[in-house]
């Protein structure tokens, strides 16, 4: 009687990756690994630095909560942990506690990241096909600040250490609509100063779109002041126009100018050392002139830089009824629907309203 012969067992290949090198598998990887993945790509595709600011730091909170609820560190979460049920039970946690906009920011950013992960097969099926964002009734437009709370603030800013530099910050924040971001990238070069007309270039606003804004005469007497003893001229409109940087024909923009004068690729807002000052350092810059008014009670406590903005945009609308399609231009909005928020009353306008209604007898 024979033996039988010894039977031969496969062993599974084991995934292999470029050059033969072995691979782990998905879903294995730590969901925090492919997030940095995710960003990384979002990289490479030219997004906007903000947007992949405020879309890691949206999927990092979903990472920190859900770790939370489950006793276990980001760097244990897997693919196996991104689930419907996880999305939903962070836009339940979300809502308690932050405002509608911050909660679809961070339900935009949780649906685009598992998109990329389906997209490369990471993902057999998107968790995040179905998730919703909160919906909500039209908002109230942004409450602008009234002319007395403005006037307080530019007269806080002539009264400060920094006087003409802030002081132009303050008139090219309130005369131009620029995020504060928008306004920190400045160069000497992004402005086109003349006597009688100006305009600033945003060269990467939200979404990297590049636009340019008209400077009306407040925003370029403030700049002449500011400019002038930089450029060693009098702090007239035309003196000031006639030794701004302005890089010629095949001349570097980083070159510097004559005299000391500052390079077209210069950062417009220094500090006192000649340092240029980040968007933190301006933020706090108009937080302390804020903090000043509200003492005193000209300003509210609550004004921030994109108050300005949204000051802006009201006075505009004041002055050109109607006109979404300039004021759109000029904010840098791609959608209507976002501009069109000013034309909303605010909450101050609704309860006047109900003030002024005949029904209310206590008038």
């Amino acid at each position: 009687m024979g033996t039988d012969a010894p039977r031969k067992t496969r062993e599974k290949p084991r995934p292999r990756g470029r050059a033969g090198v072995a691979v782990v598998p998905a879903a294995r990887v730590a969901l925090p690994d492919l997030l940095a993945a995710w960003l990384d790509a979002l990289r490479a595709a030219d997004r906007a630095p903000r947007t992949v600011t405020r879309y890691g730091g949206a999927a990092r909170g979903f990472l920190a909560w859900f770790a939370t609820a489950e006793g276990r560190t980001p760097a244990r979460l897997t693919l196996a942990d991104l689930t419907p049920i996880a999305l939903v039970g962070y836009r339940t946690a979300l809502q308690r506690t932050a405002a509608t906009s911050t909660v679809n920011t961070h339900l935009c950013a949780l649906r685009a990241w598992c998109a990329w992960l389906t997209e490369r097969d990471t993902l057999g099926a998107d968790p995040a096909a179905r998730l919703q964002l909160v919906r909500r009734t039209a908002p109230d437009a942004p409450t602008p600040l009234t002319d007395a709370a403005v006037n307080a603030l530019l007269r806080a800013a002539q009264r400060g250490r920094h006087p003409a530099r802030d002081y132009a910050l303050l008139q090219v924040l309130l005369q131009t609509g620029l995020r504060l971001g928008e306004c920190q990238a400045l160069t000497w070069g992004d402005i086109a100063f003349g006597e009688k007309h100006g305009t600033v270039t945003i060269r990467a606003g939200k979404g990297n779109k590049a636009r340019t804004v008209p400077l009306n005469g407040s925003a370029r007497a403030a700049l002449a002041a500011y400019a002038a003893p930089r450029l060693g001229v009098a702090p007239s409109l035309r003196a000031v126009g006639g030794a701004w940087p302005r890089p010629g024909p095949g001349a570097r923009a980083d070159a510097p100018g004559a005299g000391g004068r500052p390079a077209a690729a210069e950062a417009l807002w220094r500090s006192q050392k000649g340092h240029p000052l980040s968007a933190s350092a301006l933020w706090r810059v108009v937080h302390e002139l804020v903090d000043d008014g509200a003492r005193r009670q000209l300003v509210p406590a609550a004004t921030t830089p994109h108050t300005l903005r949204h000051t802006f945009a009201r006075r505009y609308l004041e002055a050109h009824p109607g006109d979404l399609v300039g004021l759109a231009r000029l904010l840098g909005h791609s959608d209507l629907n976002t501009t069109g928020v000013y034309t909303q009353p605010t909450a101050e306008d609704l309860a006047a309203r109900l003030d002024r209604l005949p029904l209310n007898a206590y008038e």
